[in-house]
C-alpha cells in the first residue's frame, strides 16, 4: 500500500512539473544586476564590446514585480523592465529572432532616466543570462535614439564597424523619416558615434539634400561641431528660415581669434576627447575652411604631426 501511494505521488510530482516547464510560472526570471553608475567612465567601446548591438522600435514596456533595494552606496532600488522590440537592424551579433523581449534593472531616482519609450526607435547593447536577454549593463544602459527612420540591413556599412554603422544611420534619412525631427536632432546624433573624418562625410552627403532645411541644419551642424567656416556656411544667410539665419550670422560674426592659436600651439585643445586619435582627420577637416589663414595654420600643424599625410592635401 505504501508502495502504491509513493507511486502515485511520485507521478503526480512529475506531472506537475511537466505541467510547469510547458505553462510557464509566469514570474520575472532570477536576474542578477549588473550597475553601471552615473558618472562612471564608460565610453562607446564599452557598449559596443556587447554581443548584439540592435537598432530596435520598442512594442512595449512591463515591470516586473515591485521595486529591489539594493546594496550600500549603490541605487536605493531598482526597477526590473521587460521590454518587446522588433528588431529592424543587426549591427552586432547574430539573433534569428525578428521579435525579442529583453529586461533592463532601471533606476528610478537616477536623472536622466535610462527608459525606453515604447513606439520609438533606439540603439541597444544586449547579452545573455539565465536563457533571456538583457541589456550589456543596468542602471544606465546604451539608449541612442534613433530619429532617421528605418533602415534596409543591405545598405549599412557593416565592414566599417559598429561605431561607423551607428554613424550612418543616425546620419541619413531612412523610410518613413520624420524631417523635422531628424533635422532638430542632427547635432545630437553627430555627435554621438563615428571618428570625425567619417562624420564630416556624413554631414557633406547630407548639405545635398533637395530639401533646403536639411542642408542648412547640416551645414551648421558641421561649423559648430568643428568650430570651422564651410564654404556652405554663407548660403545659409539667404535661408528662408529666420533661425538658420540669424545662426549663421553669428557663426560668421563669432571671434574665432583663438582659432589659429590653437592650431599652430595646442591644436588639441580644440577636438572632442574621443576625438583625440583622430587628429589627422580633424586638420584635414580644418583645411576645408574658407579663410585662408586657417588652411594654412592647419597645414603647418598636420605637417609636424603627419608629414605624408599632409603633404597629399596642403600643396
Amino acid at each position: 500500500m505504501f508502495t502504491t501511494i509513493n507511486t502515485m505521488v511520485t507521478r503526480l510530482v512529475v506531472a506537475i512539473a511537466i505541467v510547469s516547464s510547458l505553462t510557464g510560472c509566469r514570474r520575472a526570471p532570477e536576474l542578477r544586476p549588473r550597475l553601471i553608475l552615473q558618472g562612471e567612465p564608460v565610453g562607446n567601446d564599452f557598449w559596443l564590446a556587447a554581443p548584439y548591438v540592435l537598432v530596435v522600435k520598442i512594442v512595449r514596456a512591463d515591470l516586473q514585480g515591485s521595486p529591489v533595494a539594493t546594496f550600500q552606496g549603490g541605487p536605493r532600488t531598482l526597477q526590473l523592465v521587460k521590454f518587446a522590440a522588433n528588431v529592424e537592424n543587426t549591427i552586432k551579433g547574430d539573433l534569428p529572432n525578428t521579435t525579442i523581449s529583453f529586461f533592463f534593472y532601471a533606476n528610478p531616482d537616477l536623472k536622466p532616466y535610462y527608459y525606453l519609450e515604447p513606439g520609438k526607435r533606439y540603439i541597444v547593447s544586449l547579452r545573455s543570462e539565465g536563457g533571456v536577454l538583457r541589456s550589456w549593463a543596468d542602471a544606465s544602459q546604451l539608449m541612442i535614439r534613433v530619429c532617421s527612420g528605418s533602415h534596409n540591413q543591405k545598405d549599412l556599412p557593416l565592414e566599417l564597424g559598429p561605431d561607423a554603422t551607428i554613424a550612418y544611420i543616425l546620419l541619413t534619412p531612412g523610410a518613413d523619416c520624420d524631417l523635422q525631427l531628424f533635422e532638430n536632432n542632427l547635432f545630437l546624433s553627430a555627435y554621438s558615434h563615428g571618428d570625425p573624418g567619417y562624420v564630416n562625410q556624413r554631414l557633406k552627403q547630407l548639405q545635398l539634400s533637395p530639401d533646403r532645411a536639411l542642408r542648412d541644419s547640416a551645414c551648421l551642424t558641421s561649423a559648430t561641431m568643428f568650430w570651422h567656416r564651410p564654404k556652405c556656411l554663407e548660403q545659409c544667410l539667404d535661408s528662408p528660415d529666420s533661425g538658420t539665419r540669424r545662426a549663421a550670422a553669428n557663426r560668421l560674426a563669432h571671434d574665432d581669434a583663438n582659432l589659429l592659436g590653437w592650431l599652430r600651439n595646442n591644436p588639441s585643445a580644440l577636438f572632442p576627447k574621443h576625438w583625440t586619435d583622430y587628429m589627422s582627420q580633424m586638420f584635414e577637416i580644418y583645411t576645408e575652411d574658407v579663410r585662408p589663414e586657417v588652411r594654412k595654420a592647419a597645414c603647418a600643424s598636420w605637417r609636424s604631426f603627419a608629414p605624408q599625410q599632409a603633404a597629399e592635401h596642403c600643396r
